[in-house]
């Protein structure tokens, strides 16, 4: 199982896509209908079955990412 972030399009809800995303094994941890992405886990297979569902622009891996201290000279 992976993390991933679905980015979804304008022209279906959240709500619908993030029902969608489920029924094919998706494991949905966060919709953050705010700014349009799910975030969750599954399977590489899982995932090809997301980039196919109506509203869904893009599905990516998840990646972990800290912000360094503001005194720090290096920023990534």
């Amino acid at each position: 199982m992976k993390r991933w972030v679905i980015t979804l399009g304008t022209d279906q809800s959240v709500s619908e896509v993030s029902r969608e995303v489920s029924k094919t094994g998706f494991a949905v941890e966060q919709v953050l209908d705010q700014i349009g992405c799910i975030t969750g886990s599954g399977s590489d297979e899982v995932a090809r079955k997301l980039r196919k569902i109506p509203g869904v622009a893009d599905v990516s891996p998840d990646v972990d990412s800290q912000i360094p201290p503001p005194d720090e000279s290096v920023t990534w």
